[in-house]
């Protein structure tokens, strides 16, 4: 199976009678007209069927392994409510994403599972043509076109097809990068479902940031909070080892890394200081000053035993970048790649 393909976890419903589970990158689609659900795979901005469409009593031919073969004609209204046929832009952005370097023979393959060929439903007795390539329709008005993946080589390339040209279908939707993410849209919060907490998150520069101070619990909970006060963890959120601090965030979230955080503060007019700038850290039995300063780890680690650290100071609307301690506790803000 290709590495590419998640698990379905959470569930969301859609219109347009398109019903979808969603995972990470990966919404299993429930046809609503004939019950018939499709697994799919994330690429670029699209999510793409990887089973062919087998609509019931639709198909114009039906091979020995039962793979259901369509006409031109019969492609208008086949993907489910909610998908299209894919155009040849988006093959070409597919292929160019999954079918070239050194596993394109393995994706290609995978991709076409048991499809082979193609049938031409003019003659009087079809027979299989190009067994070792598969070919898939493509969206126009310009003859019957077809994608072809070249099996052997892992290639791809669009061809013209005969008029009478019965081929495999795959559909396409558009993905939901935020409801991915675990993101609600109307109120861009994002919910950790290891304890459902939830977070306001902002979006910079295709990443996603957290525009609240992580709040998982990973030790003793009044050890990670300002003054041992849990009412203070609730409004700073808490304080993290260097160590903790790069496993703590959310699956598919990570810690950011030096230069995301030069990025996260280019647009100072952007940032909110009276909460970035406050909470202070936990500076071993001893606290920074909560009230004008706070301290973020990074990912980047330059010295041994230290962690890049960003210090936001409130009043003075200043930043300061050191090396600190992989011991003392500082406070995290996560990030994920909006793509």
């Amino acid at each position: 199976m290709m590495s590419f393909l998640g698990r379905c976890s959470a569930i969301l419903s859609i219109s347009l009678g398109l019903s979808a589970s969603f995972a990470l990158g990966a919404p299993v689609i429930k046809d609503d007209r004939d019950g018939q659900s499709y697994k799919t795979m994330p690429s670029g901005q699209l999510n793409w069927f990887t089973g062919n469409v087998s609509l019931k009593g639709k198909s114009d031919f039906k091979d020995k392994a039962k793979t259901d073969f369509y006409k031109k004609g019969s492609w208008d209204g086949l993907c489910p409510a909610g998908t299209h046929l894919p155009t040849i832009g988006e093959w070409n952005d597919l292929g160019e994403d999954k079918f070239m370097g050194p596993r394109k023979k393995q994706n290609a393959k995978a991709f076409a599972g048991k499809t082979r060929g193609y049938y031409d439903l003019s003659q009087k007795n079809p027979k299989i043509q190009g067994k070792d390539a598969a070919y898939f329709a493509i969206a126009g008005n310009s003859g019957t076109q077809a994608m072809m993946l070249d099996l052997k080589r892992g290639s791809f390339q669009m061809i013209h097809m005969p008029k009478d040209a019965a081929l495999a279908v795959r559909c396409v939707s558009e993905r939901d990068l935020l409801a991915e993410k675990n993101i609600s849209k109307s109120d861009m919060l994002m919910t950790d479902e290891r304890d459902e907490r939830q977070y306001k998150v902002e979006v910079r520069d295709n990443k996603i940031w957290m525009a609240q101070n992580l709040r998982y619990g990973l030790t003793d909970p009044a050890k990670q909070c300002l003054l041992e006060d849990m009412e203070l963890c609730k409004k700073y959120g808490r304080f993290y080892t260097h160590d903790e601090a790069k496993k703590a965030c959310p699956k598919g979230w990570h810690l950011p890394d030096d230069g995301e955080w030069r990025d996260f503060q280019k647009d100072r007019s952007r940032l909110d200081w009276n909460k970035m700038g406050r909470g202070g850290c936990k500076d071993w039995d001893g606290y920074c000053d909560g009230s004008v300063t706070g301290h973020y780890w990074s990912a980047t680690s330059i010295k041994r035993n230290t962690g890049r650290s960003w210090e936001f100071r409130r009043e003075a609307r200043s930043i300061n970048r050191t090396d600190e301690s992989s011991l003392k506790g500082l406070y995290v803000r996560c990030v994920t790649d909006l793509k």
